[in-house]
C-alpha cells in the first residue's frame, strides 16, 4: 500500500474504454464555452492545420460622410474596402495529471470523472484568463471619482451610474457599435456589482420583460449597458510584501542628483537582490530601483522627479509596493464594449482545437513495462487574445464596498 503514497501528485485509475474520451471531450466543450465570459463576444477566428503559427485579425475602417451630390449620367468611382490587419501569435496551453493503476483497485469509486470535471475547470480559467488579461491592457482608461490614476483611488471611489454614463458616452463618440442586442456589455466583479446594484436606475433581470434572452451571468442593465458577472473579473492588488516580512521602507536622506535614497530601516543582501529591478512607489511616484547598496542601506533608482516631486520627501515618505490603489486597496476593473473591440482563436464547433487526452496504464510501451502509469490532460492547440480597437473598449477602475 505504500505505493499509493509515493508520489502524492499521482492519482490512480485502471485506464478508460476509448468511446468514454469523447464523452469527456464533449463535456469539457460544454463547460468551456459558456464559462469563458471574458471571450463571450469576441470576434472569432478559425485555426486551421498547416498555416503557421499566426493568425490574422480585421478591423474594418468606415467611410467618410458622402456629402458632394451625384451628377446625371456620371457614375463616381468605386470606393476601396479599407481595413486594418492585425497579426497574433498562438500558442498551445494545456496540463495533466498523471494516473497509476492501483487507486481503482482499491478504491470504490472511479476517479476519471472528477479528474476529468477539475481539468475542464482549469482549462476554462486558464483561457478565460488569457482574454481578460488582453482586454485589461488597453490605453483607454477612465479612472473612477475623476483621480489621476490608478494610486490615488481610494476604497470611496466606487462604480456608480455615473461613471457607467461617461463610459458609455465614451465609446458613442468613438462611433462604437453597440451588439445586436442594442446593448454594449460589460465585465464586472461580484464586489463591484454589489454596490452598483444598490442604485434605483439598476434593472435586474427578474424585472425584464422577456425573460427567455436572459444570458448565462447576465445580471442586468443600466444606461443601454448589459452587465456579466465573473469572479475572474481583473483586480489590481497591491504585492503582499516589499521583500521578505517588510511591508515598506522608510525616506531617510535624498539625494536627487545621484538618483538615490538613504531608508532607515536594515537591508540584508536577499532583500537587495529582490528589490533591484522592481517598480515600487516613492509616496505616491512610481520609481523602478536599478540597484541597491545593502551595506549602506542605499537604494538607487533609475530616474528620479524634478524637485517639485522629490524635495517634498522626507521621513514620513514610505517606499512601497505597486500594484493596488491608495493605502494598498483593491482597484477593480470593470471593462464596457461594444461591438468588434477584440478578438480570440474560436475553440472549435466540435472541439477541433481543445480536446481531452486519456492515455491509460500501458498505452506507453516500454516507458512503461509494467503498466503502472497512465495520464488524463486538456490541451489547446492554440489560443490567442488581441484587442482589435483600443477606442471600442473602456476600463473603468475603481474601489468597492469592502
Amino acid at each position: 500500500m505504500m505505493a499509493l503514497f509515493d508520489n502524492m501528485n499521482l492519482t490512480t485509475s485502471q485506464g478508460v474504454a476509448p468511446g468514454v474520451v469523447d464523452y469527456y471531450e464533449r463535456t469539457l466543450i460544454e463547460n468551456v464555452r459558456p464559462e469563458m465570459v471574458h471571450g463571450r463576444d469576441a470576434q472569432k477566428r478559425l485555426l486551421p492545420e498547416h498555416n503557421g503559427k499566426h493568425v490574422q485579425f480585421r478591423r474594418m475602417i468606415p467611410y467618410e460622410a458622402c456629402i458632394e451630390p451625384l451628377k446625371e449620367g456620371v457614375t463616381p468611382d468605386g470606393q476601396e474596402i479599407r481595413q486594418t490587419a492585425f497579426t497574433a501569435m498562438v500558442k498551445p496551453y494545456g496540463r495533466h495529471v498523471e494516473l497509476t493503476d492501483e487507486l481503482n483497485f482499491y478504491q470504490l469509486d472511479n476517479m476519471h470523472q472528477e479528474v476529468a470535471k477539475l481539468l475542464s475547470d482549469q482549462a476554462v480559467l486558464s483561457l478565460d484568463t488569457i482574454c481578460r488579461d488582453a482586454i485589461n491592457a488597453g490605453m483607454n482608461v477612465q479612472y473612477a471619482g475623476k483621480k489621476a490614476g490608478r494610486t490615488a483611488i481610494t476604497a470611496a471611489d466606487k462604480l456608480t451610474p455615473e461613471e457607467i454614463k461617461q463610459a458609455v458616452r465614451t465609446l458613442r463618440r468613438n462611433n462604437c457599435q453597440p451588439f445586436e442586442d442594442g446593448f454594449y456589455h460589460a465585465i464586472v466583479h461580484p464586489d463591484a456589482i454589489y454596490d452598483l446594484t444598490a442604485d434605483e436606475q439598476w434593472i435586474d433581470v427578474a424585472k425584464y420583460q422577456d425573460k427567455e434572452k436572459i444570458e448565462r451571468y447576465e445580471l442586468g442593465c443600466m444606461y443601454k449597458v448589459k452587465f456579466f458577472e465573473s469572479t475572474n473579473a481583473k483586480v489590481f492588488k497591491k504585492e503582499n510584501y516589499l521583500y521578505g516580512t517588510t511591508a515598506a521602507l522608510t525616506v531617510a536622506t535624498v539625494d536627487a542628483d545621484g538618483r538615490c535614497i538613504t531608508v532607515s530601516e536594515a537591508l540584508t543582501t536577499d532583500a537587495a537582490r529582490e528589490l533591484t529591478g522592481k517598480l515600487v512607489l516613492v509616496g505616491t511616484e512610481p520609481m523602478c530601483v536599478d540597484r541597491v547598496d545593502a551595506a549602506g542601506k542605499k537604494v538607487y533608482f533609475r530616474w528620479m522627479p524634478d524637485a517639485s516631486v522629490s524635495g517634498a520627501w522626507n521621513t514620513s515618505t514610505k517606499i512601497t509596493p505597486t500594484g493596488g490603489g491608495a493605502d494598498g486597496v483593491n482597484v477593480y476593473s470593470t471593462v464596457i464594449y461594444g461591438q468588434n473591440a477584440y478578438g480570440d482563436i474560436e475553440l472549435g464547433m466540435g472541439g477541433e482545437n481543445v480536446k481531452i487526452i486519456i492515455n491509460p496504464p500501458g498505452s506507453s510501451g516500454a516507458a512503461d513495462p509494467l503498466e503502472q502509469r497512465g495520464t488524463i490532460a486538456w490541451k489547446v492547440k492554440g489560443f490567442c487574445c488581441a484587442i482589435l480597437q483600443d477606442a471600442f473598449i473602456v476600463r473603468i477602475e475603481h474601489g468597492a464596498t469592502a
